[in-house]
């Protein structure tokens, strides 16, 4: 979500006192000790699936000797006190990805949406939770070629926007510039150059260790070739759909609430810290929690990126040309 100057400053000013070590400036970040970092890469799927696989990211992640740093997979166990429990199995890297057509009054487009969850954010975070997740978006002109990157949270936070030089700077909001860009603490491309030859490139998602935030992405001829990260077993390309089916063992759960007033949300996602200190100015009490993606009518929650209460609808990733429209971006 992003939040206006004024917000910005109040968060500046107090949060640091509040709540030491949460991850909202670049200070707290580079004095986080860069660890062991391992490189996702995308394994081989079903012919149906060409597309989404042409395009899928790699994911850079450090920390990776710390289990919480690791992309996983909703499983179901059961706890001690014999109530089944929803958490994220990191012996089955997984990226759930969806494809979604969309046409504005200036031309047809392609998104390719990717998603991935980890087990947890540590609690000295201010987006301390479990379960946690992030979201990748491609978008395809009518050639199929990539034209602008889209990053957030699944809880709609850290929203970050990206054109690739498929797109012209006129189609950019008002202000936009190629050069890097700050967002809330790490500072990303402005813009993205694409490999001569596509597929052969790959989008390098970086993510930094424990907060998983997007500390840099790029387009690189040879994802493998990277010195700085070792290669983990292929993770694995999956519909998005399968985020509803997760096994039980006598049948399928949803990763996500069904009934009740969270419904839409992932289950175990709950967010104190966030609620504590940003719920009562936000008008939200679950402000930061983890969402389904899809309609508002369907899943029971927006997907807002917004904090302006009043934009919660304009803000919706899940309406793209609204979206877009709303954050300036003329495609």
């Amino acid at each position: 979500m992003k939040i206006s100057s004024i917000t910005a400053l109040i968060l500046a000013i107090f949060l640091p006192a509040l709540l030491p070590g949460c991850a909202l400036t670049k200070a707290n970040h580079d004095a986080m000790v860069p660890e062991t970092i391992a490189l996702y890469l995308p394994q081989a799927s079903a012919p149906e699936e060409q597309l989404l696989q042409r395009y899928a990211p790699c994911f850079k992640v450090e920390g990776y000797q710390h289990d919480y740093n690791r992309i996983g997979a909703p499983a179901l166990r059961m706890e001690r006190s014999g109530e089944p429990e929803i958490f994220i199995d990191i012996s089955r890297p997984t990226i759930y990805g969806l494809v979604q057509p969309f046409t504005t009054a200036r031309g047809s487009y392609t998104n390719l949406i990717y998603r991935v969850h980890f087990p947890a954010i540590p609690e000295r975070h201010l987006t301390f939770g479990r379960n946690v997740g992030l979201l990748v978006y491609v978008t395809l002109n009518d050639h199929l070629e990539p034209v602008l990157i889209t990053t957030l949270h699944t809880c709609g936070c850290y929203l970050a926007m990206v054109p690739t030089t498929n797109l012209a700077p006129v189609n950019w909001p008002a202000g936009h510039t190629p050069d890097r860009q700050e967002v809330f603490g790490e500072y990303l491309p402005g813009e993205l150059s694409l490999p001569a030859r596509i597929p052969s490139g790959r989008l390098v998602i970086t993510l930094r260790g424990e907060t998983h935030r997007v500390m840099d992405l790029q387009f690189a001829a040879d994802p493998e070739a990277s010195q700085q990260a070792f290669l983990d077993p292929p993770i694995n390309l999956a519909p998005m759909a399968l985020l509803q089916k997760v096994s039980s063992g006598d049948g399928y759960v949803s990763f996500f609430e069904e009934v009740g007033d969270r419904k839409g949300y992932v289950k175990g996602s709950q967010k104190p810290w966030e609620r504590l200190l940003m719920g009562w100015w936000a008008l939200d009490f679950r402000v930061g929690e983890d969402k389904a993606l899809g309609s508002p009518e369907e899943t029971g929650v927006t997907l807002y990126t917004s904090l302006k209460f009043w934009a919660r609808r304009d803000s919706n990733i899940w309406d793209f040309p609204n979206f877009l429209k709303y954050w300036g971006w003329m495609l």
